[in-house]
């Protein structure tokens, strides 16, 4: 500590970093303004739909908000719709669940949609005597991956429909109510199929049965006849039938990405990546039919299942999951496949006419080089329809004869959908891997440990083969429309993403009108505005409206019961056995000030064995959590915390348990007594009550949140998106720095506020400290008024270091010194003079350093 040549290169190396960080976000960002498509990756908020309202986080990008960056360089986009990490640099959320934690579990998903024709003309090699860019010789002529032009390269290809606003255009995710309750982000765009793609992604904030944990995803579906193949504007043909369309889901499971400080990636690989389909029964009795994503137990067969980030051991078991809905008519009927099934299975049928697989050895998902492989591509997409269309994992063991199970084996050309006939009284069709646990043994290469689950199969992800659900085929008439529905979620273990799908299910049956009448079904109150401030006394002000009183669109003010207060700070430790992600579900349900208590917590997985690896592994809180209850403030008392010194807020609360320099999130609830219960009914299918007497809103408004995506995370302060003003901080929910507020000079010369330093004495390292930086050492000077100079004396009379502030936020009267003097040195051990000189007067304070 004593060495200053060892300090000033440890100094050196992080200024020499900083810099080159610098440079280049700031390369990034002039490259990202000097064109629309870089600026498109680079800036998420252009069009994209950013889904940040709920518990669980995720983006999408539609074919016509330019490539995802494995296509950037290829004449035509095939991804319908990518699914985060627009730009490989994680620029955008993808799979977080709980919202705003800085890690996920997938590298990216993709949606896609694929036609089987039988003409040799659908995709011949060449079109109007030039070669055709979507032929893949090894697939033929009868297949084709959906396709939009890139204008973004020489080839600058558009399909017929390309840019005219009412078939190509986006709307960026918005409240659909003033109360904030559901989210909705909406995108349409043509395709070379001449299917127009019209798609809508809902969002909820009711945190009640893990209506927060889901996004449903809605894609209706428009033949136009238009087929425009080679995407060059022309079309091919003017009256195309569709006659095998499908859609598919698939993802890149990995479990583990951690996003640091400046949303940069780190891998945390340790736990097996697990990837399967789980089709036992849901409490309604009927398949649950749900594909999912987990982190397994390590190669040390230690039962150390659950541990996302294994490096740092942390007990988290976050689970993801996806699941087809349905498939309807414009008249609100099921849409049936091409062989005359409902679209998904209903009942104990749930499920059967979906594929699901994993794609070791099949081409399912477009890397972006080359032409797609769209026959296999096709295939695995309604492989459960053959003889083996997946279940093998191998595209070279594909056998495309008509699956004995559901077709009569005597009748229908291998190959050929439209020539497979169904039996009299088919049965399940088996050419998927779904349910590979009823066709033989190795169905579970990993075992999941989760009580329940014996039905589907579980495999070993090594980045050799995504997971992938898919529905269809549909035939389409010239004109004809159709509906197609999917819900992704995340959750504590399979119960989380198990509780998510019943409660998008029971969503799903009120979806009419843009889920109108589910909004109304469930009322609570509006969603607070709030706002986080500091004080002179060291303390927060936490200040809010009254909305919540007051009825509004798909809000109860008659029922409304009061307000709750929930607070998480760096400064307390998580322990992810005790707390952590098994409190998410539950702990708002608490109406008493203190720790979520233990009937609250969701269990461990009963399997777990690895306590002892894990102990001692402790995380610190963040924007998402865990909260605990601050405060209840019962509706007959809310007039003790009435506040109006601040336009807009009616109300404010005190906390006086904060210290300086440390973070803190917060966020006020409204909550109401029911004078009937909100009640489910029969056919919700999760393992929660179905009924409850108290609604409330959820943490979506921490620190003051919009609810809506700020271009970048919460937590991402080093990032180039990251808002500069307090204003803009606020409306991302950022973490709130407890900092004195802005003095007064003549407070300050009258002795009603005083300028102060703390810690003081500092004695080798600050509680405010980074824990992971040998270098970071600090003090803060608060109670600053709006200009001041800072200079720091040795007792001799020396200046060590001069210092200027400068602040117009009434909420930062406060400045961090890093103890370096102004030749770069790390001061040593010793009682410092400081003085501070401001508009009107002067002070003069002392400080001790021990080293």
């Amino acid at each position: 500590m004593n060495n200053p040549t060892m300090h000033w290169k440890g100094r050196l190396g992080r200024e020499v970093l900083m810099f080159a960080v610098l440079v280049l976000g700031a390369a990034l960002l002039a490259f990202a303004q000097s064109g629309d498509g870089l600026k498109k990756v680079m800036d998420p908020a252009t069009g994209k739909g950013m889904m940040v309202a709920g518990e669980y986080w995720d983006s999408y990008m539609p074919m016509n908000k330019g490539p995802y960056h494995g296509e950037s360089s290829r004449d035509y986009i095939t991804t319908l719709v990518r699914i985060g990490n627009f730009d490989r640099l994680w620029s955008s959320p993808t799979e977080m669940w709980p919202g705003g934690y800085p890690g996920g579990n997938f590298w990216n998903k993709g949606i896609e949609m694929l036609e089987w024709n039988p003409s040799p003309t659908f995709n011949p090699q060449t079109l109007n005597g030039k070669a055709n860019p979507l032929y893949n010789a090894t697939a033929g002529p009868n297949y084709c991956v959906a396709a939009y032009g890139n204008t973004m390269t020489a080839g600058n290809l558009r399909v017929i429909g390309q840019g005219v606003a009412a078939r190509d255009y986006s709307r960026e995710t918005k409240f659909v109510d003033a109360s904030r309750h559901h989210a909705l982000y909406e995108a349409g765009w043509p395709t070379n199929l001449g299917v127009d793609v019209k798609m809508k992604a809902h969002q909820w904030t009711l945190n009640w049965n893990n209506f927060n944990d889901f996004i449903i995803l809605e894609f209706t579906l428009t033949n136009t006849g238009k087929r425009d193949i080679n995407c060059d504007g022309v079309a091919e043909d003017t009256a195309n039938v569709i006659h095998a369309l499908t859609m598919l889901i698939h993802g890149e499971f990995m479990s583990s990405y951690e996003l640091n400080r400046a949303a940069g990636r780190i891998n945390r690989f340790g736990a097996q990546r697990a990837i399967g389909y789980v089709g036992d029964n849901d409490a309604t009795g009927n398949p649950m039919n749900l594909t999912v994503g987990f982190p397994g137990e390590s190669v040390n067969g230690a039962k150390d299942m659950g541990l996302n980030n294994f490096p740092q051991r942390w007990y988290t078991d976050i689970w993801s999951g996806w699941s087809w809905l349905g498939v309807k008519t414009p008249a609100g009927g099921d849409k049936t496949t091409m062989f005359g099934t409902h679209p998904i299975g209903e009942g104990a049928q749930r499920g059967w006419y979906t594929t699901t697989g994993q794609a070791k050895g099949m081409p399912v998902g477009d890397g972006g080089t080359g032409t797609p492989d769209h026959k296999n591509f096709h295939i695995a997409s309604m492989g459960v329809w053959y003889k083996d269309g997946g279940k093998s994992r191998d595209a070279t063991k594909f056998n495309l004869a008509p699956d004995p199970n559901f077709f009569d084996e005597t009748q229908g050309t291998a190959g050929n959908p439209e020539t497979f006939v169904p039996k009299a009284t088919p049965d399940r069709p088996r050419g998927d891997r779904k349910l590979f646990s009823m066709e033989g043994s190795g169905a579970f290469e990993i075992n999941p440990y989760e009580p329940g689950w014996t039905k589907g199969f579980v495999g070993a992800g090594n980045f050799d083969g995504d997971i992938f659900s898919s529905v269809g085929p549909f035939h389409l008439e010239v004109g004809e429309s159709i509906t197609v529905t999917l819900v992704t979620m995340g959750g504590y273990r399979l119960e989380g993403v198990q509780n998510a799908l019943a409660a998008a299910r029971w969503a799903y049956e009120l979806r009419a009108n843009d889920y109108a009448a589910f909004d109304a079904a469930i009322a609570y109150p509006q969603v607070p505005e709030m706002r986080v401030d500091n004080t002179l006394t060291k303390s927060i002000k936490v200040r809010w409206d009254n909305k919540a009183e007051v009825t509004g669109t798909g809000s109860n003010a008659a029922n409304f019961a009061g307000y709750k207060i929930y607070k998480a700070g760096l400064a307390k430790q998580i322990n992810f056995l005790e707390t952590g992600m098994r409190g998410l579900d539950n702990y708002w349900q608490n109406m008493t000030p203190g720790a979520t208590p233990a009937n609250l917590l969701k269990p461990i997985n009963p399997n777990f064995s690895a306590q002892g690896f894990v102990s001692g592994r402790v995380g610190v809180p963040d924007t998402w959590g865990p909260y605990e209850l601050v405060a209840v403030i019962p509706k007959a008392q809310v007039g003790q915390y009435a506040d109006n010194s601040q336009t807009g807020f009616n109300y404010a609360w005190e906390d006086k348990t904060v210290d300086l320099g440390f973070k803190y999130w917060y966020y006020v609830s409204a909550y109401t007594a029911e004078t009937v219960p909100v009640d489910l009914g029969p056919t919700y299918a999760g393992t929660n009550p179905r009924t409850t007497s108290i609604l409330e809103t959820s943490n979506m408004n921490r620190n003051g949140s919009t609810g809506l995506w700020q271009n970048t995370y919460p937590f991402a302060d080093q990032n180039t998106f990251f808002p500069k003003t307090s204003t803009g901080q606020k409306a991302m929910g950022a973490g709130f720095i407890v900092k004195s507020a802005l003095a007064n000079p003549v407070a300050l010369a009258s002795g009603a506020a005083k300028i102060s330093v703390k810690p003081n004495p500092y004695k080798k390292k600050a509680l405010f400290d980074s824990a992971t930086d040998a270098y970071d050492h600090k003090v803060t000077f608060y109670n600053l008024p709006p200009t001041a100079k800072i200079s720091i004396i040795d007792v001799s009379g020396q200046l060590i270091k001069e210092l200027n502030f400068a602040s117009n936020d009434p909420n930062n009267g406060s400045l961090f010194w890093d103890m370096f003097s102004k030749d770069g040195i790390e001061v040593a051990s010793g009682l410092y003079i400081y003085v501070v000189e401001y508009d009107g007067g002067k002070h003069v304070g002392y400080l001790s350093i021990l080293r």
